[in-house]
């Protein structure tokens, strides 16, 4: 590995940087890049710009994800939502995923099950644009749909556009609280080159579950099942939102032992 860039990224403060100076001397010889786009690499990864964003792609659920700054980052926690629908769908299912982004949730579970067609949909044409490279790239683009909406303001025309019947409802949407948008904005940390619409769910953080909950979950048919990733500490709250609507709940845990999946359903 080289030893020049470990130096570089550990003296920039990364907290990985022997794992990402593994990633970076990977991409270089991978595109057998010269020194002038090597140097550009290191140079953006030392002002903290995310390595997804400067890479152009990283990895999900075991596969290649374009991405670009309209896009959240996949991140390994939300690998357990396309693990439940993998695992939990009827068969021949339909997935609408809201605040789809790079597609990576639905993709990566149509590639794995063959039967299922899946509805993306996304506030950003950018991202809607991106999804859609990315399941070229993955082999499912025939078997999606893709809406460029606004999932709240334009909650009446989606219903007019979606005639399928709903198996399932994923979305990993914005689920920041205000504060911690701010903080972000304060320490220009990675985050902060992140697309703010996509993370950023209110006062509370909890906007999205509350609409989506209130106006998608019921919308289609009684047994569809709703499956969100959510923030840390805020379950509590979405199992609660469910129960109000008479669903039960199945929660997940991730890798941090943090409940980060919580799947709502009719009991």
């Amino acid at each position: 590995m080289n030893k020049e860039i470990i130096t570089r990224l550990k003296t920039a403060g990364i907290e990985n940087y022997i794992f990402e100076a593994k990633i970076i001397d990977e991409h270089i010889k991978k595109y057998n890049l010269d020194e002038t786009a090597a140097e550009d690499i290191l140079n953006r990864r030392e002002t903290r710009e995310p390595l997804q964003y400067i890479l152009g792609e990283w990895e999900f659920y075991g596969d290649i994800y374009k991405l670009n700054k309209n896009c959240l980052i996949p991140r390994p926690e939300t690998e357990f939502l396309t693990e439940y629908i993998i695992e939990n769908a009827e068969k021949n299912a339909v997935v609408l995923d809201l605040c789809s982004g790079s597609g990576c949730i639905t993709i990566s579970a149509l590639k794995r099950r063959k039967d299922m067609t899946g509805i993306l949909i996304d506030i950003s044409s950018g991202a809607v644009e991106t999804s859609k490279i990315n399941a070229e790239i993955n082999g499912v683009f025939d078997r999606i749909n893709f809406y460029c909406f606004d999932i709240i303001k334009e909650y009446e025309n989606i219903l007019d556009k979606i005639k399928d019947k709903i198996d399932i409802i994923v979305s990993n949407p914005p689920y920041l609280k205000k504060s911690e948008v701010e903080q972000i904005k304060a320490e220009k940390t990675e985050l902060y080159h992140e697309p703010e619409a996509a993370f950023f769910g209110g006062g509370d953080g909890l906007d999205f579950y509350r609409f989506i909950i209130k106006n998608y979950s019921k919308a289609f048919k009684d047994n569809t099942v709703t499956i969100f990733e959510c923030g840390i500490n805020q379950s509590g709250d979405i199992t609660e939102m469910f129960e109000k609507i008479g669903y039960s709940c199945d929660i997940i845990c991730d890798y941090s032992k943090i409940e980060r999946v919580v799947a709502g359903h009719k009991t």
